[in-house]
């Protein structure tokens, strides 16, 4: 990394507003600079005002955000991507800043840059795909707009049905699927695993109108379309709504099936994401339900209890605890 990029950089990560307005003024070339992956000092200060897209959400301080400001009115490219296609508008998306993207967007980010060369890889894809439709606010016009995105966020979706099969525009941008720390998904793109997807995208944002249309046109709630059922899904962002519908309409609390990232979840149940994530609402409901708690996993060999008490889930803890007692 250049010495006047390096500078920089770490100013806005420190919150030095001084520094990096002296460096901004002294070295404006600096925004032209990139680091060995591409990357330019906005995408490094939106990194650091997102807590380096941190899930959950960390809301970063206000001087990195006041450096974020400090360098777009210098004239940084808000769409400006590194070598994998990935722009400061994606950190923002997947970690579910919404004043950020607003800013971005407002500065000129584009809302269609798509990551890592996948068709559909935009911000609103990666904030839809961690349950954060709420973002759609400001990452506007929607894009892609295919099934998948309007299920997520509770559109209509009669314009994606054609008699008894898809438009061609419910399949548009779907060779984004997940982050790449993702396994690989070898995908079909049949009609069954669209919408079997889009499911899963409806479920983990609380669209149980979109559920329940998805259901009528076929959508299975025991499917795995990709790393998780619908109902494994919701409980990862205790959406209780969506869990309490799914299991009304058939869903399996018990299902064993292998989900999340290469080695997360296997052999698992919904009931174990809930404990490690500290979803009480989800945690109660599958108990209310009659999920069995003491159902042990294929990987690390715990039930819900060991999983909460590893992530530190301190509520998921207490309920649990009290189902042995």
């Amino acid at each position: 990394m250049a010495k006047d990029l390096s500078r920089a950089v770490e100013a806005a990560r420190d919150a030095n507003l001084d520094a990096l307005r002296a460096i901004l003024s002294d070295s404006p070339s600096v925004l032209k600079e990139t680091d060995g992956d591409g990357r330019g000092l906005l995408d490094h200060a939106c990194r650091a005002a997102t807590g380096d897209i941190a899930i959950p959400l960390d809301p970063g301080t206000p001087g990195q955000h006041g450096a974020v400001d400090l360098i777009l009115a210098a004239g940084a490219d808000p769409s400006a991507a590194d070598n994998d296609g990935w722009t400061p508008l994606h950190s923002a998306g997947m970690a579910g800043h919404t004043d950020l993207g607003a800013r971005l967007v407002k500065a000129g980010a584009r809302v269609d840059a798509e990551a890592y060369g996948k068709a559909g890889g935009s911000a609103l894809s990666y904030a839809l795909f961690y349950a954060k439709a709420y973002m759609a606010e400001v990452l506007s016009p929607v894009y892609p707009d295919n099934l998948r995105a309007a299920a997520a966020l509770g559109a209509d979706l009669g314009r994606f049905v054609d008699g008894d099969g898809l438009t061609p525009e419910a399949y548009e941008g779907l060779d984004f699927y997940a982050p790449v720390f993702f396994p690989t998904w070898d995908r079909t793109k049949d009609r069954q695993e669209v919408l079997d997807e889009a499911l899963s995208w409806a479920s983990r944002n609380n669209q149980c109108a979109s559920m329940a249309a998805l259901v009528d046109l076929g959508a299975d709630v025991d499917a795995n379309a990709f790393r998780g059922t619908p109902l494994l899904w919701a409980c990862y962002a205790d959406k209780v709504d969506a869990a309490r519908w799914l299991l009304d309409h058939g869903a399996d609390p018990d299902l064993r099936h292998d989900w999340g990232g290469e080695g997360h979840g296997v052999e698992a149940v919904a009931m174990h994401l809930a404990a490690q994530n500290d979803a009480v609402g989800c945690v109660t409901l599958l108990l209310d339900r009659g999920a069995d708690p003491t159902i042990i996993d294929g990987a690390h060999g715990g039930d819900a209890l060991g999983w909460a008490e590893y992530s530190g889930a301190t509520q998921a803890v207490e309920i649990l605890r009290r189902t042995r007692a």
